[in-house]
């Protein structure tokens, strides 16, 4: 799961991959975090670059923004609230618009 946080040595704003380990009873359905490790560490905008060599094969002309914020949580687990950051790197590094809110195409 990425997560925007700032760095603490120079303050800039970092997205890092965490990987949490959570034990789950059965019993209460209460889970209890065990170990939580920072996988990896990168600029929103190296994440989308990162993403998009990745999502050739997802993105097409006419993609709706819903859709691909599933793309990014189910392949790149992004959190929701990150996921219109993300778009709207793809938007400038792959030339797309959204002339109805809904709908991405390419210029």
């Amino acid at each position: 799961m990425y997560i925007k946080t700032k760095c603490p040595a120079c303050g800039d704003q970092v997205c890092l991959d965490l990987l949490i380990q959570e034990s789950v009873r059965p019993a209460n359905a209460e889970s209890e975090i065990i170990d939580v490790q920072v996988m990896d560490a990168c600029t929103a905008s190296e994440l989308a670059k990162d993403v998009l060599r990745e999502l050739s094969g997802y993105v097409y002309d006419g993609i709706t923004k819903t859709e691909l914020c599933h793309i990014l949580k189910d392949k790149f687990r992004i959190l929701d609230r990150y996921c219109c950051d993300i778009i709207q790197q793809i938007k400038i590094e792959l030339s797309m618009y959204c002339h109805d809110g809904i709908h991405l195409k390419y210029v």
